[in-house]
C-alpha cells in the first residue's frame, strides 16, 4: 500500500490523522507540522520525546542544567504567557515559511531592548533592518501587553521584570539553535510541533473540536 501522504513510498505506519498508511519519512518530517496529529498518536508522542531529548543533551553539555532549572521556574510562575508566545511563534512561521531561527532571535532581541528601555522609564520600540523581525517583535509586544497592562487579566497578570525574563529565556533558546543547529528553521519547527494547526469548527452538527 502506497503512503497516503507522498504516494511514492510504501506506507508502513497507520496514520490516524490522514486515515491511511504513511511512510516513515513523511511521518517524521510532517507530523505536527503539515499533519494535524492527534496527541495520543504513538509516533507523534515518541517523536516529541526524542527531539526534546536531543536538544536537552546538547544544551546540558554546553551550558549545564541551569538553563532548564531557570526555564522551569519561570514557566511554573505563569505557563499561560509561555503558551501564548509559543503559539504566536508557531502561527507566524505557519503564515510565513521564510521565517528563520535568526529572524525569531532578532525579534526577541528587539523586544527585550524595548522592554529594557521601558524599565528605564522610556517608551520606545526598538526596530532594525529585518522587516520580519520588526513585525514579529511588534506582535510579541502586543501579546505581552495583554498580560502586563490589561486590567481585565487578574490571575495570569505579570509585571515588567517577569516579562523581560521570559523574553530573555526564549532569546537564549533561539540563539542556542542558531549557533548549534545547521537547520535554519529548526527551532521554529520544534515549536510548531507543539502547536499544530487547530481543526476548523464544523459549520453544523455541533461536533466536538479537537484542539491540542
Amino acid at each position: 500500500m502506497k503512503c497516503v501522504s507522498c504516494g511514492n513510498r510504501k506506507g508502513k505506519r497507520a496514520c490516524p490523522a490522514l486515515g491511511g498508511s504513511i511512510c516513515a519519512v513523511c511521518c517524521g518530517e510532517k507530523r505536527g507540522i503539515e499533519i494535524n496529529c492527534p496527541l495520543d498518536c504513538v509516533y507523534y508522542v515518541e517523536g516529541q520525546k526524542q527531539h526534546q531529548l536531543k536538544v536537552m543533551h546538547q544544551r546540558v553539555r554546553k551550558e549545564g542544567g541551569v538553563s532548564y532549572v531557570r526555564r522551569a521556574e519561570l514557566y511554573n510562575r505563569n505557563p499561560a504567557v509561555f503558551a501564548r508566545l509559543e503559539k504566536l511563534f508557531a502561527d507566524s512561521y505557519r503564515t510565513n515559511r521564510r521565517l528563520t531561527n535568526k529572524d525569531l532571535a532578532s525579534a526577541l532581541e528587539l523586544t527585550k531592548n524595548t522592554l529594557d528601555t521601558e524599565k528605564k522609564g522610556l517608551i520606545y520600540q526598538h526596530q532594525g533592518e529585518n522587516s520580519y523581525a520588526n513585525e514579529l517583535s511588534t506582535n510579541i509586544l502586543i501579546a505581552i501587553t495583554d498580560y502586563k497592562d490589561n486590567p481585565e487579566i487578574t490571575g495570569d497578570r505579570v509585571d515588567l521584570e517577569f516579562t523581560i525574563k521570559v523574553v530573555d529565556e526564549f532569546l537564549r533558546e533561539a540563539k542556542f539553535y542558531v549557533d548549534n543547529d545547521p537547520n535554519p528553521q529548526s527551532y521554529l519547527v520544534h515549536i510548531l510541533r507543539y502547536h499544530p494547526e487547530e481543526s476548523p469548527a464544523p459549520k453544523s452538527g455541533g461536533g466536538l473540536i479537537i484542539t491540542p
